[in-house]
């Protein structure tokens, strides 16, 4: 049988990525830090060429459990569709999977189920709406309503605990005041870029 045309291989601490015959060498290294921060075998296959099963085992190989990965997002609540596009699959390999590693399987869209700060992580590691909805699995529509509630949560967790505070009489007023008004918001250079950008990806 014909040796498939983009493959990876294994050499001693490295990662062999070949193309049409032709091969180079990446340290492992590499191909383990883009999979855990990327949580997705089809960015790193971007990357690093090669069937799925090719580069699975490549990753089971360097001691990255693809398994677990897929356990974690299924406790995260990805449905079998989000998934299969998050990794370039056959939705039906995903139900498979599912199955296999002992999680129940239920028809609908997918129940989007993250924490305040794993939104805000999400965020902060992305640096944009668009970047971190990929890292999450879900469309930018979703990250953005879930991105403001965050906010909302966080700002009234922070009031709650101002309200607490000794001395809350002296500044009841005042935040009063600012909330009748509305705060003025000072941007950097840097978040009004972003904030044109994801703008401009909207429309």
């Amino acid at each position: 049988m014909a040796e498939a045309k983009r493959h990876l291989e294994v050499c001693g601490d490295f990662v062999v990525v070949f193309t049409d015959g032709e091969g180079h060498g990446v340290h492992h290294s590499e191909l383990i830090d883009l999979m855990a921060h990327s949580r997705s075998l089809s960015e790193v296959r971007e990357r690093f060429a090669g069937s799925r099963s090719n580069l699975i085992e490549t990753l089971k190989h360097f001691g990255y459990d693809f398994d677990a990965l897929l356990q974690s997002q299924f406790r995260e609540g990805y449905r079998d569709t989000v998934l299969a596009k998050l990794h370039r699959v056959d939705p039906k390999w995903i139900a498979r999977k599912r199955k296999a590693l002992g999680f129940p399987n239920s028809a609908g869209r997918s129940r989007v189920e993250f924490s305040s700060e794993q939104v805000k992580m999400a965020y902060d590691a992305a640096g944009s709406f668009a970047g971190a909805a990929r890292l999450m699995g879900i469309n930018r529509r979703t990250f953005k309503r879930l991105y403001a509630q965050a906010s909302g949560q966080m700002e009234s967790a922070y009031d709650d605990h101002i309200d607490q505070s000794p001395g809350d009489d002296r500044f009841a007023k005042a935040r009063a005041e600012t909330r009748r008004v509305g705060s003025k918001v000072c941007f950097s250079e840097d978040d009004l870029k972003k904030f044109y950008d994801d703008e401009w990806e909207e429309s």
